[in-house]
């Protein structure tokens, strides 16, 4: 799918749904004004802010974010190796999925990685602290990227300071 009939799938789904600019900006966490330059085509989206709205309107993910070549702004872990090379066009999923996390539950993100093979987790909403057994402590907000490569190897807790949600991208 291409920017352009992504924007228009967002715009429409949103009508569909009801939602004003301020509504899907409150569920996604990402600006009303980013939300309205993208629709309006004047913003291409990068793989945060497509996966943050495929997930909130139920809509397929445009191959050009997925095929982004750079580390995520937001990234909690890069990966050491570079991620696979998508020198081509059109990416498929296998797997989309969420997990809500509950307020001061520990949740083992090591496991749902490894068992599920995710590629990346994307924080939606909530904040959380990622633990590791080994010191490993970061706070994260919504936005955050977790290579899930990283967290399979080693074990990796959630902790959030109120209810969170994941998006988990294989």
């Amino acid at each position: 799918m291409q920017d352009k009939n992504f924007a228009r799938a967002v715009y429409q789904r949103r009508v569909e749904m009801k939602l004003s600019l301020r509504e899907i900006a409150r569920v996604t966490g990402i600006a009303a004004s980013t939300i309205s330059r993208l629709e309006n085509g004047r913003l291409s989206p990068t793989l945060d802010i497509a996966a943050k709205l495929a997930a909130a309107l139920n809509l397929e993910l445009p191959a050009t974010a997925a095929t982004a070549t750079g580390p995520a702004e937001n990234a909690v872990i890069s990966a050491a190796e570079p991620l696979p090379n998508r020198s081509t066009s059109v990416v498929v999923y296998r797997k989309l999925a969420h997990t809500i996390l509950r307020a001061g539950r520990r949740r083992d993100l090591s496991r749902i990685a490894a068992r599920n093979d995710y590629e990346m987790a994307v924080l939606i909403r909530g904040t959380l602290q990622l633990r590791s057994n080994d010191g490993f402590r970061e706070n994260l907000k919504p936005g955050a990227t977790i290579i899930c490569e990283r967290i399979a190897k080693h074990t990796y807790f959630a902790v959030p300071a109120e209810e969170a949600e994941l998006l988990w991208i294989g």
